[in-house]
């Protein structure tokens, strides 16, 4: 353990070199808002990877729940069809890094749209509704109180046959990587519980490696749920 704790040292340093490094300060810059460093391609497949695996569609619109700097949302807009993606996040400086990596990419004509909010965009949306909602590694910082208010909000904008994901850590999930304290740990029993005041159902789907997260981050264990309507049978 004391040695894969020094290798994991050892690289952050290396990486951290390359604010330095011509050409890379960009990538480094990105990688620093959501970390950990050197995976941003790899974690970007995994979101793209895992969404599309649970039924994402390209003519499907998208709510992205903790976008950052879009690590995930540059995937889903080259995916989607224009118009289909939103991003919120509750940091200006993630939203407005996202802007600059939309007119990077040249993914302006998708016409996405990007949300600072401390609502889950509740308050911008009016009367929109999603085909999917996606939160990852976001629902492990709520505590019940606003797991509610999370339920609520999905209970009135994700659309009958709609799906939301995200993940909680599971009992092999590494926590030294985390970066704020926790509230206690939610299981999927728990959020199920939850869910079920305001119609909706919780099913785990698995580990985050099987959906092709890096096996080399200790947060591949956590547990990816699927989160639908009781109304629409989960599968």
């Amino acid at each position: 353990m004391e040695v894969q704790r020094t290798l994991r040292q050892l690289r952050r340093q290396l990486y951290g070199l390359r604010a330095f490094v011509p050409g890379w300060r960009r990538r480094h810059k990105l990688e620093a808002m959501v970390g950990p460093l050197g995976f941003w391609n790899q974690l970007q497949r995994y979101q793209l990877q895992a969404t599309t695996h649970l039924g994402l569609r390209q003519h499907h619109t998208l709510l992205d729940i903790g976008c950052g700097p879009l690590q995930g949302g540059i995937a889903f807009i080259r995916y989607l069809e224009p118009g289909r993606y939103v991003g919120v996040d509750c940091n200006p400086t993630a939203i407005e890094t996202g802007h600059e990596e939309i007119s990077r990419q040249r993914l302006t004509g998708k016409n996405p749209r990007l949300l600072v909010s401390h609502s889950f965009g509740d308050d911008q949306l009016a009367a929109s509704s999603f085909d999917f909602i996606w939160m990852s590694q976001v629902l492990y910082y709520f505590d019940e109180r606003t797991m509610h208010q999370l339920f609520e909000m999905v209970r009135r904008r994700l659309r009958h046959t709609g799906i939301m994901a995200g993940d909680i850590l599971g009992p092999a999930s590494d926590r030294s990587f985390l970066r704020h304290p926790l509230p206690p740990v939610h299981t999927p029993e728990s959020l199920d519980a939850l869910a079920q005041d305001h119609g909706l159902r919780v099913v785990a789907q698995g580990t985050l490696a099987d959906f092709g997260y890096p096996k080399r981050l200790g947060l591949r264990n956590n547990i990816l749920l699927r989160i639908n309507h009781w109304s629409h049978p989960a599968s």
